[in-house]
């Protein structure tokens, strides 16, 4: 009855979108995460290798040729996935903490975001979706106990495995496009099916052997997830679950090559998504909104007819009507690994406004982990020999300008800088009184010290933990509280089971133990509760 009343509300208060609206008890959502991979098959014009797979999800569903992620490397874009937040609003920015102390200087600590912020799965959890996750979380704070039902679920074996009885939400995480698969496991056991002479390397990247190499490995590893993706399409045919199942194919950020993953370049914030609905609603269209993968939460939270949280810097990608799309997508990059190098971006679909806040800094940040890429040594042997064009120069130059704006669409590698064209000065101080006002609205915290943020979270550097959670018994209905603000509770009546997450309260059998948790995130989870009944 909740489910029919919120669907009736729904088709009212959007009667543009009710295309998109889903039974709650039917639909089920299958995310195809790639790890490291830019737009570069053939429903986004590259045809260099073949993805039948994939170009089947594109011709029967939506493509996004304007999607961005908002960081270009992994888990601080991760941390606003899952959240709907954008990481400078949160302290999610920094590449790489979840309290590791692997890199000098970097305080051991993680993120801990505001009080009322919860991963988006908890919420499908809450309104009765089972939800699984691959291996893959990276959200800058350890993955709650009460996110998924699954976790970590095996990249290798879980992918073709499905609940039949109940609707659900899955993450399948592929592993094999990211950057270390270019000189890891998959250069080393896929064997090569990539003719390197057809591989069209960018400009601003020397055209040697080598970095077609690397190039052909990426795209020979995208051609073997695409074989990994028919057999999960064949899957869900024969258990017959394709016809009520949702899938959105996404990557997290540009390719794991130079000058895409940690660049603000489209060819590091530009990303493939394409959304398949089981009645094919909309199959073969082209969608050009300014959207971000921020926006998938609130996207698949609507697909099950569940209200989004008002704070989130996400939308339903499916309300953007002409009043309310959005007019700009901003960017950031601050400390990747080991290196610090701060700037914002900002975009209004065709032109890109970059600003460096560092303008004394290289523009390739020299990191250890990238070096194990052949073509990044390459890259550095040819510059120190003075063998790089004009164009390869400038990706190595050892300073930059202050500020980027580049035309899209008629220089598409971003190559021109035309911040000094004086025909363009009205869109320079356009973008650049936009990002102005989005810095100051979003609180963005990339002024703060890293240092400082860390003693934020955790005061004296010690991670906080969350308080025992209350339990109250009356006539055997059982409510739970729990002291720490912005926690989530958890319970199960048998220790084998899976957390619940605790919404109202419930019955408890005489004889009963109840196992009860609190968990905020960032923080370690409460102690365990044991109460028989």
């Amino acid at each position: 009855m909740k489910s029919a009343i919120r669907t009736i509300l729904f088709i009212i208060l959007f009667p543009n979108i009710n295309h998109v609206s889903f039974s709650q008890t039917s639909t089920n959502v299958i995310w195809l995460d790639f790890e490291d991979l830019s737009p570069i098959f053939s429903a986004y014009g590259d045809r260099t290798i073949s993805t039948p797979n994939i170009d089947r999800i594109a011709k029967e569903g939506i493509v996004f040729k304007k999607a961005f992620t908002t960081v270009p490397v992994c888990a601080p874009t991760r941390s606003s996935i899952i959240t709907g937040m954008y990481p400078t609003s949160i302290g999610s920015h920094n590449m790489r903490i979840q309290a590791n102390n692997k890199y000098p200087n970097v305080p051991n600590y993680e993120v801990v975001p505001p009080h009322y912020v919860r991963c988006f799965p908890d919420i499908l959890r809450e309104n009765g979706i089972y939800t699984v996750s691959s291996k893959k979380s990276d959200y800058q704070f350890a993955p709650s106990p009460l996110t998924w039902d699954v976790y970590p679920a095996n990249d290798s074996t879980d992918r073709y495995n499905f609940p039949k009885d109940k609707p659900f939400f899955k993450q399948i995480n592929f592993w094999e496009t990211h950057e270390s698969q270019i000189w890891g496991w998959c250069r080393q056991n896929i064997p090569l099916s990539v003719d390197t002479t057809k591989v069209i390397v960018p400009p601003y990247l020397p055209q040697t052997v080598t970095n077609k190499l690397d190039w052909a490995t990426q795209y020979n590893n995208l051609k073997y997830c695409d074989s990994i993706v028919g057999k999960i399409l064949d899957t869900l045919e024969k258990n017959g679950l394709l016809k009520k199942t949702i899938i959105i194919l996404t990557g997290d950020h540009g390719n794991g090559l130079p000058r895409s993953k940690r660049s603000l370049h489209n060819s590091g914030v530009s990303v493939p998504l394409v959304i398949r609905f089981p009645d094919k609603r909309q199959a073969g269209t082209v969608n050009n909104d300014l959207v971000y993968l921020m926006d998938l939460g609130p996207t698949i939270l609507s697909f099950y007819n569940i209200p989004a949280p008002s704070h989130i810097h996400g939308r339903n990608i499916f309300t953007n009507n002409d009043e309310n799309k959005r007019k700009y997508v901003y960017f950031s990059a601050d400390r990747f690994d080991e290196s610090i190098d701060m700037l914002r971006a900002t975009s209004d679909g065709r032109y890109k406004y970059i600003r460096n806040y560092q303008p004394q800094k290289p523009q390739f940040l020299n990191l250890s982990y990238r070096k194990s890429q052949q073509g990044v040594k390459e890259l550095y042997r040819l510059d120190s020999l003075g063998k790089l064009n004009p164009i390869q120069a400038t990706l190595m130059r050892k300073t930059k300008p202050a500020e980027e704006l580049y035309d899209t669409q008629n220089d598409p590698y971003e190559i021109n800088n035309i911040a000094d064209s004086n025909e363009h000065q009205p869109k320079l101080i356009e973008l650049r009184a936009v990002l102005d006002q989005w810095i100051r609205e979003t609180g963005d915290l990339g002024f703060t010290s890293e240092s400082d943020i860390a003693k934020s979270f955790w005061p004296n550097l010690k991670q906080p933990q969350a308080e025992k959670p209350l339990i109250s018994l009356v006539k055997n209905k059982v409510t739970l509280t729990t002291p720490t603000n912005g926690a989530s509770i958890g319970y199960k009546t048998k220790p084998t089971d899976q957390w619940k997450i605790y919404t109202k309260p419930f019955e408890l059998k005489i004889g009963e133990t109840l196992y009860v948790i609190s968990h905020r995130l960032g923080w370690k989870t409460s102690e365990l509760i044991e109460f028989k009944h």
